[in-house]
């Protein structure tokens, strides 16, 4: 330990002497540390190294989502446009289409990600694209996986999660992954092996007569696709394509056509809605040419851009349109007989003539007073 002397002479001076005993020369006193200023100074300058880490790294933190809720996020538009370009967090099961590809190459919409195998079944999935296929090119589905990304918009208006870092947690091979997709959709491999393979085309019948045949499948959906919106069973307006008799249809989602009233193929997976199948398109294509005013005799044009609720009739007879609900009115145009035609209203009924209007100032007769003088069908159900 150092001892204290006097500056002047050199002599020892004790501690607490404010002289030297030997010259008298007064001894400085010592200063003190102030532990409260440097306990001050130290918090700052932790507060402040920690500032410009969080400044220094322009990285906003991930929110975590449930798989179930980014699905519902993804198929709602409203809820979506908040969670663009935002970053994110989830957890779920692979499910992936068939992997024997063009040159064992995976396309960037061979997977999708939900919560449970139950998710998969009531439609609850994210769509994922992966720009590193290589990672998932050996990993079967039903392997659990914790992603990193962001929402993105596509021109169809389908929602896709982006993924941008993938980690494996629990990895099932491909044939381990079939076998288990099989086993629990009740399936045996050498069913699946008769079965529509991705990629093939039926119709919506088809789809209709056994749901679960599909059910996880990307496939080619041949149809009619109407003008306008369809009405659901309960009460929803939605996209939807029809079967060729115009009596029963298939929900879609996911995306919308730019298009109607003609003949067409929806691509897109099957997913299933207690049992009732629903159509997560991916692209639309008309067969032939879009019916309208110009190019096609099936469906009477709609040319007013009405995009509402509407049912859909055939006409038994060629029958006058005209610009007003009554036989006196003045006659605009012809609907041909088998021609189809959207009705948005009615007016009249119970022993009056009853009569449909097309657009503002187009209306139809759909049968006469006696109810037995059916002019038009109506295909919707109702």
């Amino acid at each position: 330990m150092k001892k204290n002397v006097c500056p002047n002479c050199g002599s020892e001076i004790n501690d607490g002497e404010l002289f030297c005993g030997q010259c008298g020369t007064p001894i400085p006193e010592k200063k003190k540390l102030n532990f409260k200023i440097i306990g001050v100074v130290i918090a700052c300058l932790i507060v402040l190294v920690i500032g410009i880490g969080v400044l220094g790294s322009g990285e906003e933190e991930p929110v975590t989502i449930k798989a179930d809720e980014l699905s519902k996020i993804m198929f709602d538009d409203e809820k979506a446009k908040d969670y663009l370009d935002k970053p994110i967090k989830t957890t779920g099961y692979l499910f992936r289409e068939d992997d024997e590809e063009a040159d064992n190459k995976l396309t960037k919409d061979s997977y999708i990600i939900c919560s449970s195998m139950d998710s998969f079944k009531k439609g609850n999935i994210v769509m994922l694209e992966y720009d590193n296929a290589d990672q998932l090119k050996n990993v079967g589905t039903l392997s659990k996986l914790t992603l990193e990304g962001t929402l993105v918009k596509h021109e169809s208006d389908a929602v896709f999660f982006d993924a941008e870092k993938i980690t494996v947690d629990k990895k099932l091979t491909i044939e381990e992954g079939k076998k288990e997709f099989y086993k629990k959709l009740g399936i045996s491999e050498e069913e699946n092996d008769d079965a529509v393979k991705d990629g093939d085309t039926i119709t919506v019948d088809d789809l209709l007569n056994d749901p679960s045949a599909y059910a996880g499948k990307t496939l080619n959906i041949h149809g009619m696709l109407p003008q306008t919106l369809s009405k659901s069973s309960d009460g929803r307006d939605i996209v939807a394509i029809n079967n060729f008799d115009l009596d029963k249809y298939v929900e879609i989602k996911g995306g919308s056509p730019n298009f109607g009233g003609c003949e067409a193929i929806v691509t897109g997976n099957i997913i299933l809605d207690n049992g009732t199948p629903i159509i997560n398109a991916s692209s639309f294509e008309s067969i032939g040419s879009t019916l309208s005013a110009d190019t096609s005799d099936a469906y009477y044009p709609i040319t007013d851009g009405y995009t509402g609720y509407t049912d859909t009739y055939v006409a038994n007879y060629n029958m006058a349109i005209r610009d007003d609900y009554s036989t006196t009115a003045t006659k605009v145009d012809t609907l041909k007989k088998g021609q189809y035609v959207e009705i948005r209203d009615i007016k009249g009924g119970l022993g009056s003539e009853v009569w449909g209007l097309i657009q503002q100032g187009k209306w139809v007769c759909i049968h006469g007073e006696n109810p037995d003088e059916e002019y038009l069908t109506n295909l919707s159900g109702d």
